[in-house]
């Protein structure tokens, strides 16, 4: 069980079957939206539950118990050297890293009794961004104009106003996607590699099930078992069988 830090919500994670697979090789859009469409499939909290309306802090320490469920608890992140062009990796263990996000209240702010999901702080009305406001504007010019328009009313967007709702914001629900300090091992330059996680999330579930079409086929013709049948197997379990085919296949020839 995963607890979420912003709504205290247990939510049980399983391992992607073919179905699953397929999804993510099949649906179009960002890798917010194609995490919004597997999240259903994979993830199960007690009542109903609208994924779309976690707020981000939620939506994304989701996804990296997602990732570390499925691949474990070692990150690491690539990228060119800004400097000399050099491969650098900058490694991190996804429970340290979530260890500092700690959301705290903050004086002054309130519920709004009239707008559920809305606070107050001096006049001022604001709401936490959620997974679904973050894939509305993800393909708009300007997202972040987009999203404080979705977030904050005009008394938040004040000049006098915005800076200290967006200090109450992020201690409410404070960022995950974040830019991670690393050292260039080549010219020693400082850098930061821009962790953003559904595109991280999603790029490594996509590559796990690169194969389920291949993989589908070959188990169909070895097997001879139908679609469905194979489409239910848990992705290590069809890998598996894969696997045995083609060593029996290789001994054979």
């Amino acid at each position: 069980m995963s607890r979420l830090p912003v709504s205290g919500a247990e939510v049980a994670l399983r391992a992607p079957d073919g179905t699953d697979d397929m999804l993510l090789q099949e649906t179009t859009g960002g890798a917010v939206e194609v995490a919004l469409a597997l999240l259903p499939r994979l993830a199960k909290a007690d009542g109903a539950r609208d994924w779309a309306a976690l707020t981000v802090t939620d939506f994304e320490t989701l996804l990296l118990a997602l990732r570390a469920a499925r691949f474990g608890q070692h990150l690491t992140l690539a990228f060119a050297c800004p400097a000399c062009r050099e491969r650098v990796e900058v490694d991190l263990r996804i429970d340290d890293y979530l260890a500092g996000v700690r959301p705290r209240a903050v004086a002054g702010v309130a519920p709004d009794p009239e707008r559920p999901g809305w606070f107050r702080l001096d006049g001022a009305g604001f709401r936490l961004p959620t997974a679904g406001d973050q894939a509305a504007v993800a393909r708009l010019a300007q997202p972040a104009r987009h999203l404080a328009e979705r977030c904050l009313d005009d008394a938040a967007r004040a000049p006098r106003q915005r800076a200290r709702v967006e200090r109450a914001m992020a201690a409410m629900a404070p960022e995950i996607s974040r830019p991670i300090a690393g050292e260039c091992p080549a010219c020693g330059t400082d850098v930061h590699a821009p962790l953003h996680v559904a595109r991280v999330v999603v790029s490594e579930l996509r590559r796990a099930a690169a194969a389920v079409h291949d993989e589908i086929d070959l188990i169909a013709r070895a097997y001879h078992w139908p679609e469905a049948a194979i489409l239910a197997l848990p992705q290590d379990r069809r890998r598996a069988y894969a696997e045995r085919i083609r060593r029996a296949q290789a001994h054979a020839a």
